[in-house]
């Protein structure tokens, strides 16, 4: 399964076993913390299946960086050592599979390695690049049209999410989002169910 990390085959065979050989498989339920926000982090997590995001947070207030797919690593700091915090939370958003290694390992590969070092420096240029375009969001959209935007990009018209979770993602309160929400659905845009909204074909038509 670790071939799964496309990347793996890329690297010089001695770097490739040093990876098989220290990779740990594990399995991580929906919802649970992957590291907290000023956590030392000892391993990176390499995901094969799933999906986690990263969100920081600010007193009670918090923020959706980006989120980390299939193929990706999830630690943004393992160049630095290993007194280095984690810069938000990591929230497992699905069931996820994957592998961790150790950080000291994943940086000495990196030393060595010109394909590797091109496989996390693309993951830094993606992941600026959405940072950027949420704060363009942020500073010059109406919040419900980033939030009509946002369901529309929804693959199911059923989604299982929190108003608070929703809230994260789009940077703005709970209540803001549920004040949004209930207007869609008084347009007959959206049905609200508890953790749930059905999208309806009227919104996806806007």
């Amino acid at each position: 399964m670790i071939n799964k990390l496309t990347f793996i085959s890329k690297l010089k065979p001695a770097n490739q076993q040093l990876i098989k050989d220290s990779a740990i498989f594990v399995k991580i339920k929906r919802d649970s913390i992957l590291f907290n926000q000023g956590d030392i982090c000892n391993s990176i997590l390499f995901i094969t299946k799933g999906r986690a995001k990263l969100i920081r947070q600010n007193e009670a207030k918090s923020i959706l960086l980006f989120y980390f797919s299939s193929g990706e690593q999830c630690n943004v700091n393992f160049i630095n050592n290993d007194t280095m915090p984690a810069i938000g939370t990591g929230i497992a958003t699905t069931d996820i599979e994957g592998y961790r290694v150790p950080s000291n390992i994943v940086r000495e590969i990196f030393i060595q390695d010109e394909e590797f070092q091109k496989y996390i420096f693309q993951q830094y240029a993606d992941r600026i690049l959405y940072m950027a375009n949420l704060v363009e969001e942020v500073r010059f959209k109406r919040l419900d049209l980033r939030l009509i935007e946002w369901l529309k990009m929804q693959d199911s018209n059923v989604i299982f999410i929190s108003h608070e979770e929703l809230s994260d993602i789009l940077g703005t309160s709970r209540e803001v989002i549920s004040r949004i929400l209930k207007t869609l659905e008084s347009d007959n845009l959206v049905k609200l169910h508890r953790k749930k909204i059905e999208i309806l074909e009227s919104l996806r038509a806007i």
